[in-house]
């Protein structure tokens, strides 16, 4: 059975044209994807840069935390020095205190950059470690 050439051409306009309209859904899809990977990309470049301007403040926080209570320590440390009994032991109950202040502020410290590394890494995505 034969095709008129009039049906074949139509027939072949069909296909031709059904394959161009698959080939630009196929590329819109494509460029829509690529897009949002843009996008996505960029959200994960703010938070990073947000993450590491964090991780900045916090450790900023922690070295004028620091700088203060070393200045009370040795002031502490000069006042024990001239101090009576009774006074070396409130002194030294005092500078026991600081000392335990600051144990808390590095451990708290260190779990926030735990935490912002975790968060990093989450980030990142799984191809790209």
């Amino acid at each position: 059975m034969s095709l008129s050439p009039i049906l074949r051409r139509l027939f072949l306009f069909t296909a031709l044209f059904g394959g161009v309209v698959v080939v630009e859904a196929q590329t819109a899809s494509t460029a829509q994807a690529k897009e949002t990977a843009a996008a996505s990309a960029k959200e994960k470049a703010k938070t990073a840069a947000a993450s590491a301007a964090d991780l900045q403040k916090l450790l900023q926080q922690m070295s004028t935390q620091r700088e203060g209570m070393i200045a009370d320590h040795e002031a502490l440390a000069k006042q024990l020095k001239d101090a009576t009994d009774a006074q070396k032991k409130t002194i030294l109950e005092k500078m026991e205190a600081q000392k335990k202040a600051f144990e808390e502020a590095k451990s708290e410290l260190h779990k926030q950059i735990r935490d912002l590394q975790r968060r990093e890494r989450q980030n990142v995505g799984p191809g790209k470690r």
